[in-house]
């Protein structure tokens, strides 16, 4: 066995020279997080840094943990965003000059009224304003948005429950644009920071079906759609399913939203509305256009441009195990090409001012 003096010898170092290289090395070691406190205080941000992986159900503390030990370089990501940002900017800008002229647009030349912003909701603290479009990661921005006012029990967004935040919070906590007056919200159109996020529309119109109707189903949608939309496009169907409207396809969704006479009685429901007709964006001047796409570095990029980042972390999102590809294929497969076109064609202006191609299934 060989003692530790005889180790030491064999390299022919003295004792306190390896004490003071030790010392020597803590010392640099200190002084760097010293530095990066200083300099870059979101260095150990858990807004700042997004974890690598994420299996199952691990739970929060464990990520931030990862956010630190799997950092992402901020700075390319978020030249990539602007670059991206510019684009979608421009091509906002672009389809709205080109479709001023129809008169189907909310444009700076007519004349707004509040009903126009039911969708946005504002944060006059932090100047924010935010277009919420449903099943565009819309829950857990009003999450954020909930966080930011101060009043949760928390300040992980990600530890709000849906339920909470869509029956209680969302009514009690959050203000609506609607609801101030005109003159309040030119204002806050013309001074605050202004968001929104998309979606592929045919990719979020599923994702409405399913969520709407059978993955977390909603009764007031089963009675006043769900009935409806089984009556009209079923043949013989069940006593079941005409006194339920539990068991609505997608092909007969389609069929629904297809119809001449369903937007001549009633606009669209929110989580099937088309994007322009809810956040107006040859209206408003967005800073931001975020993708759904691009979620993961558009939110982290919102909340830094918010100066927010040290308050509020955006919610992680769970990707599906199959390719979205692979869901959109199985589902609209169903659907004719003549169908598949008149629902391009029914959410044309959202696939064109937002850059999104033909589907092609």
């Amino acid at each position: 066995m060989f003692s530790r003096d005889s180790i030491l010898s064999s390299f022919h170092l003295p004792t306190n020279m390896i004490k003071l290289l030790v010392y020597s090395l803590i010392g640099f070691v200190c002084i760097t997080l010293g530095t990066l406190l200083v300099f870059r205080p979101d260095f150990l941000s858990t807004t700042a840094y997004r974890h690598a992986f994420r299996k199952g159900q691990q739970n929060h503390e464990d990520s931030e943990v990862e956010k630190i030990l799997h950092p992402r370089n901020m700075t390319l990501i978020y030249r990539s965003v602007r670059e991206r940002q510019r684009m979608r900017s421009e091509r906002v800008r672009d389809v709205c000059a080109k479709l001023n002229a129809t008169g189907r647009l909310l444009t700076r030349s007519r004349k707004a009224i509040p009903s126009h912003f039911s969708s946005f909701f504002v944060d006059d603290y932090h100047g924010v304003l935010y277009c919420s479009i449903p099943k565009v990661a819309s829950t857990n921005w009003k999450r954020v948005l909930l966080v930011l006012t101060g009043m949760m029990n928390t300040t992980r967004a990600n530890k709000l429950e849906r339920k909470d935040v869509f029956e209680v919070l969302v009514p009690r906590f959050l203000s609506e644009l609607k609801y101030y007056s005109m003159d309040a919200i030119k204002q806050r159109l013309e001074t605050y920071y202004k968001f929104m996020f998309v979606r592929d529309p045919m990719e979020r119109l599923l994702s409405a079906f399913v969520d709407r109707f059978h993955t977390t189903p909603v009764d007031l949608y089963r009675k006043t759609y769900g009935r409806r939309i089984v009556k009209q496009y079923r043949r013989n169907a069940s006593e079941e399913s005409l006194r339920l409207g539990h068991d609505v396809k997608f092909e007969e969704f389609v069929s629904y939203l297809l119809d001449p006479r369903t937007k001549s009685k009633k606009p669209f429901n929110t989580h099937w509305k088309e994007y322009y007709q809810m956040c107006h964006p040859c209206f408003v001047n967005y800073d931001f256009i975020g993708k759904y796409e691009t979620l993961r570095d558009d939110a982290d990029f919102v909340l830094d441009q918010l100066g927010i980042r040290e308050k509020v972390a955006f919610p992680s999102v769970d990707r599906p195990t199959v390719k979205t590809s692979e869901i959109l294929a199985e589902k609209y497969s169903n659907l004719s090409a003549a169908d598949i076109y008149r629902l391009w064609k029914l959410y044309s202006i959202d696939f064109d001012l937002f850059d999104y191609p033909y589907p092609n299934f």
